[in-house]
């Protein structure tokens, strides 16, 4: 077995692209983890909107305003006072409502109902609110009719924080107006100074159930650990590949044959295989491993040699993933086609561009069946201070391992079978 490894292993650095992604997806690896991201984005919501949004026009589109799940609302404001002015700014400063405001002076509750017709339809929003030039007095006489109408356009129900956000308004207008006696601009001005004292609203993150509840920094270092991981994937399998190409072109050209004349049995053969598949994993991580003189703790996140252990591993799992897939396809382009797509939909699916957290139920089951789900599970674990995450990838390599074997000895054997 020594002489088939040393034999596999002289072929291998002869060729140019084992070469090209021994080093190159490596330094790739290492300077994505280096570059300060701002993945946090995707994980907490700091961007949420406390203003009103002024849109151009009444038909222009809402649907584009909602991006972290608020409760769009439109408006179409005939009235533009700065009692309405106060109403909206009150609604949006209930972080749950999304206030995006057209002003529209002329606009009738006749137009605000045929354009509900066509936005119902072309536009997407929970509610939408027509404000007539009457809001004030309306609002003032406590009629709410008069004042604005309200169009459901969801089953949403956020809705009834809607109409909660609307009847404290009022019922704040009416008591700040019988309590100082002033109306229209004055009055919101009054309102405005009642609410200076308002203590400030602090957003904070909660863990979701089940869920590792981790600093921005470690959320900011997972992200871009998984998109080190991502180009490591590619690295591992089109390794993997190419020591399939050794076993594939020793087939195609009798090699294999004569091996077998010598009284090498196929267990043998291909033994010799995986352990040079190994080899090519520690190779890979070695080259990490000078890389990662140039980071620190800061972008791993962890210990050196933890981070180099899950690289290592996870290395075993897809070099002898792409091997028993590339020696079964026997053939070099679909071999290579089949590591492209274990490479991009294992990535995807595992989580490693962006979060499945508001994923289905049945993409956050299949992501389980990818093996970067688990080290990625693993880094989290790691950044929590749980020792049991290294057991947990220790497990999980041998278990994909077994599968893996198991799965091509069945196909080997088939494939003699038809041959």
């Amino acid at each position: 077995m020594g002489n088939l490894i040393k034999t596999s292993l002289k072929l291998l650095l002869r060729n140019k692209g084992f070469w090209f992604f021994l080093i190159t997806m490596p330094v790739l690896s290492a300077f994505i983890m280096r570059i300060n991201g701002n993945a946090d984005m995707a994980y907490f919501r700091t961007d949420v909107t406390r203003e009103v949004r002024e849109i151009d026009g009444v038909d222009q589109k809402v649907a584009y305003y909602g991006k972290s799940g608020e409760f769009l609302v439109k408006v179409y404001d005939a009235s533009g006072s700065e009692l309405s002015e106060a109403f909206l700014k009150n609604l949006a400063q209930s972080g749950a409502i999304l206030v995006c405001r057209t002003k529209a002076p002329g606009f009738t509750k006749t137009d605000a109902d045929a354009r509900m017709e066509k936005d119902g339809f072309e536009d997407r929003m929970g509610a939408a609110l027509y404000l007539s030039k009457d809001f004030d007095d309306g609002i003032l006489a406590g009629d709410a009719e008069r004042a604005m109408t309200i169009y459901l356009l969801s089953e949403d129900e956020r809705f009834a924080l809607l109409e909660r956000e609307i009847k404290g308004f009022f019922e704040e207008v009416a008591a700040t107006a019988k309590l100082t006696g002033k109306q229209g601009s004055e009055l919101a001005g009054e309102m405005d100074k009642f609410h200076e004292n308002d203590p400030a609203k602090e957003i904070k993150s909660m863990a979701r159930k089940g869920a590792a509840n981790l600093t921005r920094e470690q959320v900011n270092q997972k992200a871009q650990m998984g998109y080190a991981f991502s180009f490591l994937t590619l690295c591992f399998v089109f390794c993997g590949v190419i020591v399939a190409h050794t076993a594939i072109e020793e087939e195609k050209h009798k090699v294999l044959t004569r091996i077998r004349l010598t009284g090498t049995g196929n267990f043998t053969y291909f033994a010799s295989k995986f352990v040079t598949s190994v080899i090519v994993s520690l190779m890979i991580t070695a080259v990490l491993g000078v890389l990662t003189v140039f980071l620190g703790k800061e972008q791993l996140g962890m210990s050196r040699p933890s981070f180099l252990l899950m690289v290592f591993l996870m290395g075993v799992i897809f070099n002898s993933l792409s091997l028993l897939l590339g020696i079964l396809s026997g053939d070099v382009m679909s071999a290579n086609f089949v590591a492209f797509t274990i490479w991009s939909i294992s990535c995807l699916l595992a989580g490693l561009y962006f979060p499945l957290d508001d994923a289905s139920k049945m993409i956050k089951t299949i992501s389980y069946v990818m093996p970067q789900r688990w080290f990625m599970d693993c880094v989290t674990q790691i950044f929590m201070g749980d020792k049991r995450g290294y057991f947990m990838v220790l497990c999980i390599t041998t278990a994909y391992l077994i599968i893996i074997l198991s799965l091509g000895g069945m196909g080997l054997k088939m494939k003699k079978m038809e041959q």
